[in-house]
C-alpha cells in the first residue's frame, strides 16, 4: 500500500513536470542551459543594426530566464537603441552606436527592459540592490534603474530579501533613496496590502516634502485601503486634505471618494464630520454634501486644481489656417465658459480668433489671468516637426508674462508636421531636467545634500495641457504617409494605432515617476481621439474634444 502510494506521487510529480516544466525548476537556481540557448544569439542580432523584430522576438525568449549577469549586459544596449531617433535627427548626445539603427530600434529597447522587469530568479534580482546598480546614475539612465525595481517589487511577495529592500527603500530612513525610484517603489508595495508595515509606510508617506511622493501615497492608500486599516487611511487622508494645495486636493478628494463612495468635494471640514458621524452609530450621515475648499481654475472644459503647467499646443500649418465662419461657430459651441456665472474669466472675444492657435492662445491666457501669480507657475511648448520650450523654468502668472506669452504665440509661424511624441517627451525631459536630471545624458545630475526648505519637486510641473488637431506625423512615435501610400487605409489605421500603443506605452512608464496629469484638447475634425483620450485616462486627465 506504501509502495503504490508512493508511486502515484511520484507519477504525478512527473504529470506536474510534463504539464508545466517551470514546477520542476529550482527558482533559486539559474537554468544556464535555458539561458544560454535563448541569449546567446542575441548579442550578435543587436549588433547587426538593420534587426529589429527578430531582435525582439530573440530577447523575448529571454523572459524569465536572465541572471544578474545576462541582465546587466542586456541593459548595456538600452540607450544605443532606444535613442535611434535622436541620432537619426542629429543629436550629437546620442550614443555613437546608434548611428545607423532605425528609428524602430526603440522597440529593442522596450524588450530589453520588458525582459528585465521579467526576472524569475530572486537570488539574481536582488543583485541590483547589493551591488548598488539602482543608484548607479553615471552608469544606468532613470528607465533602465526603473526596470531593475520593477524586477525587485515582482520577486518580493515570494523573496524576504526583496521585501525587505522594498520596504526600507520606501522608509528612506538615511535620506539616500532616489526620489524618482522610491515613488515607484511606493507605487509597488500597495501590491502587498497584507504586509503590516505597508499602510504605516505609505501613511508617513503622506507628509513627505515631495508632493511627488505625497501623490503615489494618496494612490496606493486608496488602492489598499479595502483590505487593511481602512479608518486609520480614511483619517490620514481627511487630515492631509486640511493641509494640503494644489492638484493633490483633487487627488485627495478623489481617493476618499473611491474609499468610502462619498462625494464631499475638498472640504476636509466636510470630511472631518462626516467621519465623526460614521463612527457614531445612533446618527446618520450629514444631509450637507459637497462643500467645497481649494482653488480651481477653467481651461476649456475642465477644472484644475493644479498650480504648476505646462501648455503644449501643436502649431502645424493647419493650426493657423484660417477658419470659416461655419468653423468658428461650431467651436463657439463646444466651449464651455460662455454665460458660465460663475466662470471667471473674462468672455473670449471671437474677434480675435481666425484660426484654431488664435483659440489656443485666448483660451490659454484668459485662465492664466485669472491665477493667483503668488502660487501658480507656468511654461509653454510649441510643436510641429520642431519642438520649442519657451522657458526652461516655470514663470509666475504675472500680467507682464502673460502679455510676453500671448505675443510670443501671435508670432508663431507653423510647421508641416505634428511631432506629438516630441513636445510629451521635451515636458517630461523638463520636469527631469528641473528635478536635477541632465537630459542630454539622460543622467541625474550630481546634488547638493541640503535637506532643508522647500523640496526640489515643489518646482515641477504637476499638469500638462496638450492642445492638437491632429494625429502624429513626425517623431520617434508618428505615422509615415510617405512609405505607407501602398497600402490601403484600413492598414494604414492599424499600423498607426499600433505605433501610438507603444508611444502609450512609454508614456505610461515614465509617468509612474513623473506623476503628471495630461488635460488632451483635441480640436477640428479629424482628431485622433483614441489616442488623445488614452492619454488623459491613464494619466487622471481629461480629453476634451472641441469642434468635432
Amino acid at each position: 500500500m506504501r509502495t503504490s502510494l508512493s508511486l502515484a506521487v511520484l507519477c504525478a510529480l512527473a504529470l506536474a513536470w510534463v504539464v508545466d516544466p517551470s514546477l520542476a525548476q529550482d527558482k533559486e537556481k539559474v537554468d544556464k542551459r535555458a539561458l544560454s540557448e535563448a541569449y546567446g544569439p542575441v548579442k550578435a542580432m543587436i549588433a547587426d543594426k538593420k534587426l529589429v523584430d527578430e531582435t525582439v522576438a530573440q530577447i523575448k525568449k529571454c523572459d524569465g530566464l536572465l541572471d544578474y549577469k545576462a541582465a546587466i549586459e542586456l541593459l548595456g544596449f538600452f540607450e544605443e537603441t532606444d535613442r535611434a531617433w535622436d541620432s537619426a535627427e542629429g543629436d550629437k548626445n546620442a550614443p555613437k552606436e546608434a548611428k545607423g539603427r532605425p528609428v524602430a530600434a526603440y522597440k529593442i529597447a522596450t524588450a530589453i527592459l520588458d525582459c528585465v522587469r521579467k526576472m524569475a530568479y530572486a537570488t539574481e534580482v536582488i543583485k541590483f540592490a547589493e551591488e548598488d546598480d539602482l543608484n548607479n546614475t553615471e552608469k544606468y539612465s532613470l528607465r533602465p534603474r526603473m526596470a531593475m525595481l520593477d524586477a525587485i517589487a515582482r520577486n518580493a511577495g515570494d523573496d524576504e530579501a526583496c521585501m525587505k529592500f522594498l520596504l526600507e527603500y520606501c522608509r528612506d530612513a538615511e535620506n539616500k533613496a532616489d526620489t524618482d525610484l522610491r515613488i515607484l517603489a511606493i507605487h509597488h508595495i500597495a501590491d502587498y496590502p497584507s504586509n503590516s508595515e505597508v499602510p504605516v509606510i505609505l501613511m508617513v508617506a503622506l507628509k513627505d516634502r515631495s508632493w511627488r511622493i505625497r501623490d503615489v501615497a494618496i494612490d496606493a492608500l486608496a488602492k489598499v485601503a479595502g483590505k487593511t486599516s481602512e479608518d486609520q487611511i480614511i483619517l490620514a487622508l481627511i487630515n492631509q486634505l486640511a493641509v494640503e494645495s494644489g492638484k493633490l486636493r483633487e487627488n485627495l478628494r478623489n481617493a476618499l471618494r473611491k474609499i468610502t463612495g462619498e462625494r464631499l468635494g475638498t472640504d476636509s471640514d466636510e470630511w472631518s464630520e462626516w467621519f465623526k458621524n460614521k463612527k457614531r452609530s445612533e446618527q446618520g450621515l450629514p444631509e450637507k454634501k459637497g462643500g467645497d475648499k481649494g482653488t480651481r481654475v477653467k481651461v476649456f472644459k475642465t477644472e484644475s486644481f493644479s498650480d504648476r503647467y505646462v501648455f503644449v499646443l501643436d502649431t502645424s500649418v493647419s493650426m493657423l489656417k484660417k477658419i470659416t465662419d461655419e468653423e468658428k461657430e461650431k467651436l463657439k459651441k463646444s466651449i464651455t465658459g460662455e454665460g458660465d456665472e460663475k466662470d471667471p474669466r473674462r468672455p473670449l472675444d471671437w474677434s480675435l480668433i481666425n484660426c484654431k492657435l488664435d483659440l489656443a492662445r485666448e483660451e490659454m491666457i484668459r485662465s492664466l489671468e485669472v491665477m493667483d501669480p503668488e502660487k501658480t507657475r507656468f511654461t509653454l511648448i510649441t510643436f510641429a516637426e520642431k519642438v520649442t520650450v519657451w522657458k526652461e523654468e516655470l514663470m509666475p502668472t504675472e500680467p507682464k508674462i502673460v502679455n510676453e506669452v500671448a505675443d510670443y504665440l501671435r508670432a508663431i509661424k507653423g510647421g508641416k508636421t505634428t511631432n506629438i511624441w516630441g513636445a510629451l517627451d521635451r515636458a517630461y525631459d523638463l520636469s527631469e531636467q528641473i528635478a536635477g536630471v541632465d537630459t542630454d545624458k539622460r543622467k541625474p545630475k550630481k546634488r547638493d545634500k541640503v535637506v532643508t526648505g522647500p523640496h526640489r519637486d515643489e518646482a515641477l510641473p504637476d499638469t500638462i495641457y496638450l492642445y492638437t488637431d491632429g494625429w502624429a506625423t513626425y517623431g520617434k512615435y508618428a505615422g509615415d504617409d510617405k512609405n505607407w501610400q501602398k497600402f490601403s487605409q484600413e492598414e494604414k489605421s492599424k499600423m498607426y494605432h499600433a505605433i501610438m500603443k507603444e508611444m502609450k506605452e512609454e508614456l505610461k512608464d515614465r509617468n509612474r515617476v513623473s506623476r503628471m496629469t495630461i488635460h488632451c484638447i483635441g480640436v477640428g475634425d479629424p482628431q485622433d481621439n483614441y489616442t488623445l483620450k488614452d492619454i488623459a485616462s491613464m494619466t487622471r486627465g481629461e480629453y476634451i474634444a472641441i469642434g468635432k
